[in-house]
């Protein structure tokens, strides 16, 4: 296939050149409308009315990442999250909803979400966002301390043993371990591995770092992530 452009020169498209699948769930046609306008020149995306239709498709074939708005008609965006999480804990899902209390934002990201957005929203929010998610869970092995991070397999090893990391310790590691030496506030880190502007408790990061440290230690790791009190954390080289 050739791309034309406007001096009537061409240039072979090449098939790895294939755009990222985005399954959007969202029962109001006007929002997925919207997706579809402001998605598709960069991304393939398709739109799900309810939570049986993505999920029939989801186990035929999974996308880069998912879309997923709370309130459906057949069932809850927490329980597609849920049967998601079981099936893949590394593929990116970004809540949109009208629900934006605190608790509503909480209850997604403990569920497993790696970002929430709140309607109404902006088309320059929602694509920078997209694209955030999408490069956290790309990349290359990099060690560090005697840890190797492989962003295409998620997975973090210390020497020679895998830690067993979910997706968001994944990412917290990795943000961790690429500033070594700096300590990071709790905002940054909840903004940079959760992909929110922080408000409210910290209580998410704090487990998640409890969680992170315990399987370092049972890797031989040692104690390489140190709390800085009253500001946040920083990896020890």
């Amino acid at each position: 296939m050739d791309e034309i452009f406007r001096n009537g020169g061409t240039r072979k498209v090449l098939m790895d050149e294939k755009k990222k699948l985005i399954y959007a769930v969202e029962d109001d046609e006007g929002i997925g409308e919207l997706y579809q306008g402001a998605l598709e020149d960069d991304y393939d995306v398709r739109i799900f009315p309810d939570g049986a239709g993505f999920l029939t498709a989801f186990s035929e074939n999974k996308p880069d990442l998912v879309i997923l708005d709370i309130m459906l008609p057949d069932m809850d965006g927490y329980s597609i999250l849920v049967k998601i999480r079981e099936k893949d804990e590394r593929l990116p899902v970004v809540i949109v909803s009208a629900k934006g209390d605190e608790l509503s934002l909480v209850k997604g990201l403990n569920k497993g979400a790696d970002d929430y957005i709140v309607k109404p929203f902006s088309i320059l929010e929602l694509r920078a966002r997209i694209k955030t998610a999408l490069r956290r869970v790309s990349g290359t092995v990099r060690k560090v301390s005697g840890f190797d991070i492989d962003g295409n397999t998620y997975t973090v090893r210390y020497d020679g043993k895998e830690l067993g990391l979910t997706l968001k310790e994944f990412n917290l590691f990795r943000t961790l371990a690429s500033k070594a030496g700096v300590t990071l506030t709790r905002e940054s880190l909840l903004s940079d591995v959760w992909g929110m502007d922080y408000e409210g408790e910290t209580r998410t990061l704090d487990m998640h770092v409890a969680s992170l440290r315990d399987k370092i230690h049972k890797a031989g790791g040692g104690d390489c992530i140190v709390t800085v009190r009253g500001v946040g954390y920083r990896f020890e080289q």
